[in-house]
């Protein structure tokens, strides 16, 4: 179904509650439904779900306001090119909302932020530990509130002891991180093993949160462009770019074509850029460290092409609002395309050893398999989900920028284990090499930025761009003034990372970090947590989701 046909059928499933409901179309590729009656929330979403109209990319709470006395949650659903949101609008004192995890697992993450960011109480959520605050925050203050004053603070300790887990009653717990010398960033796990078997696994991170979304209400349109570029420093141009794009759609701005091309030309070099890296930490992770120093050696080339366009290795700052702020010349061209042909050699050499080396090959086939079927309930994006033959991947589903004109080949597998994942990553080099020499052979001419105002419209604007890891969200909201009211950032990871810890449990402690490093994570951007108890947790089937959205509500409301 094309994105039309996809939001005609969802909108019928709303107006089919028409009593509940208020339906609207505020953009071409959007569906907002405002759910009125609050136990028909399950239910809708069981209907979208069963007929496969898109998986949870994010939940999005926002404060309404002291005087208004409400808070409003955001369901978004992403199917294809498509944004279908259902609104929910609940009191600030004693504010309750019914949980999803039973029918989708992702959701649970998302809730428990909810619960610890805006005070929303969450009926039936699986598991209500922390999620990224310090162990020693004070009960009862939401950072994301409006009133919410960090002079309470002022007497914390920080010293808070970390929360006790039950992962099984049996087993023995080995603990990791958060500091740790086989960490690159800090993350604290617990893996419950019997014998060498996992048998449960717990994942504890936010300890490099830095309270961007909080951030970025107290600073003005252009100066959030290079804050919100160092949520990460591998994908800082993917997150720039989000964030233009959904800005421009706020202020009713779009880019030069040649513009739109350039962001484009620099979003492949940071995914070649990310995949090499990535490239190098999986075979340091199987202890194949040779195969890491050449592939780090060889990711020097991307930076310095990185480096050339724009001045910088890392946050590249390429991105202005309305436009970028370098154009790519004549000697750029050639050295990028030098450039290219050595990357796309090495490559080459690195596929063979990855599909040919006996020692990685044991330490990939057949291990952390996922099946499609697994992947589309869990919500995996980016090469993770790939891998197991879903095609995700929004570049191709709903090309933003000049995606339209130069069109990317998704690279699916339908293996779903270690290896597949890796493949596909690999493949992926060849396919943003063809990209970006199709950009450089047609690169269009005018101008790099257009005229931008300070002042943003008041609206909402909900863009998902395809990151190296896989889907990333930006939901931004103005009240017409020079900052924004809202921002939710949703990287990719967690979206990922929710699929690891269970797959994890069966397999021996041996091959926990290279399933973790087969989705390639990076836990600094994004601050999140995911338990599973036990390895005895099974998706549901379609029939009893139907089912679950009919008794769903009475059950928890007893």
């Amino acid at each position: 179904m094309n994105t039309e046909q996809i939001l005609t059928l969802a909108e019928g499933i709303a107006k089919s509650w028409d009593w509940a409901t208020e339906v609207s179309r505020p953009r071409p590729n959007c569906l907002d439904v405002k759910v009125n009656v609050l136990k028909e929330l399950v239910p809708i979403i069981v209907g979208l779900r069963v007929k496969r109209l898109g998986y949870l990319s994010a939940i999005v709470g926002m404060d309404l306001g002291v005087d208004a006395d409400e808070l409003e949650v955001l369901y978004h659903f992403c199917p294809g090119g498509a944004v279908i949101t259902l609104r929910v609008r609940i009191p600030r004192q004693n504010a309750v909302l019914p949980s999803l995890c039973e029918i989708i697992p992702s959701a649970e993450v998302y809730e428990r932020e909810l619960r610890e960011m805006f005070g929303v109480e969450i009926t039936g959520l699986h598991n209500a530990q922390r999620l990224y605050l310090p162990d020693d925050w004070p009960t009862g203050i939401y950072p994301l509130r409006k009133d919410f004053d960090p002079a309470v603070l002022a007497g914390m300790s920080g010293t808070g002891k970390p929360q006790k887990t039950n992962l099984s009653p049996n087993g023995f717990t080995i603990p990791i991180g958060p500091q740790h010398p086989a960490l690159k960033e800090p993350g604290h796990f617990q893996f419950t093993v019997e014998g060498e078997i996992v048998t449960g696994a717990y994942v504890r991170l936010g300890y490099a949160h830095r309270g961007m979304e909080k951030a970025v209400e107290e600073r003005n349109w252009v100066q959030n462009l290079y804050l919100l570029e160092r949520v990460c420093g591998i994908c800082s141009h993917i997150h720039a770019m989000a964030y233009s794009l959904a800005v421009e759609q706020l202020a009713n701005v779009q880019a030069p074509p040649r513009a739109q091309a350039i962001r484009v030309l620099v979003a492949e070099l940071e995914r070649i850029h990310s995949h090499f890296l990535w490239m190098g930490v999986s075979a340091h992770e199987a202890g194949f460290d040779t195969l890491f120093m050449y592939s780090w050696r060889d990711r020097e080339t991307v930076m310095d092409m990185l480096e050339g366009l724009t001045g910088n290795r890392v946050n590249y700052s390429a991105n202005v609002l309305g436009g970028v702020k370098f154009d790519v010349t004549p000697a750029q061209t050639a050295s990028i395309r030098v450039g290219l042909d050595f990357l796309e050699e090495r490559a080459r050499h690195y596929l063979n050893v990855l599909k040919n080396d006996e020692m990685f090959l044991q330490r990939t086939r057949g291990i952390g398999v996922m099946t499609r079927a697994q992947a589309e309930v869990m919500g995996a994006v980016g090469p993770t989900a790939r891998a197991s033959n879903v095609p995700r991947d929004v570049r191709v589903a709903a090309p933003y920028s000049a995606y339209a004109q130069f069109p990317v080949q998704m690279i699916l597998d339908e293996r779903g284990d270690l290896e597949a994942r890796f493949e596909v990553r690999v493949l992926e080099l060849f396919e943003s090499i063809r990209l970006i020499r199709r950009i450089l052979d047609c690169m269009p001419e005018g101008a790099l930025s257009v005229k931008f105002p300070r002042r943003i419209p008041a609206g909402e604007a909900v863009v998902c761009l395809e990151a190296p890891r896989g889907e990333v969200l930006y939901y931004a909201k103005s009240n017409g003034t020079d900052k924004p009211e809202r921002l939710k950032v949703r990287t990719p990871t967690i979206c990922n990372l929710n699929s690891v810890v269970r797959l994890v449990v069966g397999h021996q402690l041996a091959d926990v970090p290279m399933i973790l490093a087969g989705i390639d994570p990076c836990f600094s951007c994004n601050d999140r947590m995911v338990q599973v108890i036990d390895g005895s947790e099974r998706m549901l089937t379609w029939a009893e989701l139907r089912q679950y959205g009919i008794d769903h509500y009475k059950r928890l409301v007893k």
